[in-house]
């Protein structure tokens, strides 16, 4: 779910015939905001000053735009600045030998490189059209096609990958004959090749689909006509797709973003506390007198304690751009529009956080980041716990 998607409604007819009569539509009302990036369209019909433009823009975000810019615009930079830093760090730290040999922490860095990635596809866009008037997807249709799909497909990825991990957690925790088969490296790795390819084909739809081109005629003489080609990235290229896109395509979206990840997730929290916290007994730790079932039981409980906060924070920011898509009046987005830009910074942050998450719930993730900031602490006796795995394994 892209939480800043920009799609167009449709129009009155009296309204859509006085905006094909104006030649400096420039920002269609068709917007509509659910996801995290904006799809705008250009329909400059012939060249304007840069002066014009900019007053354009400022008179279309103060009449139709359904965010705030001034809440939207600085928090674009600071939360892609912060995320960039966080993400690449947390993908650093799984991906070191005695953290990536652990399914979980697989999942975990394959998510920073998609967090990584939604950040710059919905903050990339958005600064670079409120800050540079400059939309990628105005400029090419293979860019309106592509752009979109990526949003699409990485905002979906990152909510399954999530998922991912407390499915794993959950198997860890309780199947025992399914933990070395399914709870391993390897098996992180194909499932989340089978993951990106299944999101790929639900929204494979977007390429074929998404916008058009129009040519529109600048001037005519007898002997010469001189015209431009106007991209219009819009998902209203025909009754048809425009109904798909809006009802059905819109409730999956919903769905497979928010409403199914946070199920599974409640549910295997529920698992796994069950077995953590009431059924692994006194009578069970004390199986072995060396201590190994306390010390896997303790290891346990840290992964968990972070899983559950991640899973906590990912339905506390979601859950407000949901409930908007739900209940608001689409023609009427603009009403909302202290709303939808606080719901917006919500959604944002659920891609650019995980790091601080990180680093207060996990032992594992401020191990390995000491490590490699070269400030682990040099006590042997603190070493041979490290060594002992009760910071870096995964298993029960």
């Amino acid at each position: 779910m892209d939480i800043f998607l920009h799609k167009f409604l449709p129009l009155s007819d009296e309204k859509k015939n006085k905006c094909l009569m104006t030649l400096n539509c420039t920002i269609s009302s068709y917007l509509k905001h659910n996801r995290m990036d904006s799809i705008l369209k250009t329909t400059t019909t012939m060249p304007i000053s840069i002066s014009t433009t900019t007053s354009l823009t400022t008179t279309d975000l103060l009449s139709t735009d359904i965010y705030d810019p001034r809440i939207t615009r600085p928090f674009a930079l600071i939360c892609l600045f912060i995320g960039s830093i966080g993400n690449s760090l947390s993908f650093i730290v799984f991906s070191q030998k005695q953290l990536r040999a652990y399914s979980t922490f697989r999942y975990l860095a394959y998510l920073s490189i998609v967090d990584l990635l939604v950040l710059y596809l919905g903050l990339g866009h958005l600064i670079l059209h409120d800050y540079f008037l400059f939309d990628i997807r105005e400029h090419n249709l293979f860019f309106c096609k592509f752009h979109t799909f990526l949003t699409y497909v990485t905002t979906h990825l990152s909510s399954w990958i999530l998922t991912m991990v407390s499915i794993d957690r959950a198997i860890a925790c309780t199947i025992v004959h399914l933990r070395k088969r399914f709870s391993s490296p390897k098996s992180a790795d194909r499932i989340f090749i089978a993951m990106c390819l299944i999101i790929s084909l639900v929204n494979s739809h977007i390429l074929f689909f998404m916008g058009f081109k129009e040519r529109e005629i600048l001037s005519s003489n007898s002997n010469v006509s001189s015209y431009k080609d106007i991209i219009v990235c819009t998902h209203n290229t025909s009754t048809a797709y425009f109904q798909f896109f809006e009802k059905p395509y819109n409730i999956i979206d919903l769905f497979s973003y928010v409403l199914i990840p946070f199920l599974i997730m409640s549910i295997c929290a529920g698992i796994i506390s069950y077995r953590l916290f009431f059924s692994l007994n006194n009578a069970t730790i004390k199986i072995l007198a060396n201590g190994k079932t306390r010390r896997g039981t303790r290891r346990a409980k840290q992964i968990s304690y972070m899983l559950f906060i991640l899973n906590i924070v990912f339905i506390l920011l979601l859950a407000p751009i949901a409930l908007g898509q739900i209940f608001e009046d689409l023609n009427q987005e603009y009403r909302y529009r202290l709303f939808n830009s606080i719901t917006l910074s919500l959604s944002y942050s659920n891609h650019a956080l995980n790091f601080i998450l990180y680093g207060v719930a996990s032992p594992q993730f401020r191990l390995t980041l000491r490590q490699l900031l070269g400030i682990v602490n040099n006590d042997p006796s603190q070493r041979r716990r490290y060594t002992l795995g009760l910071y870096t394994s995964t298993r029960l």
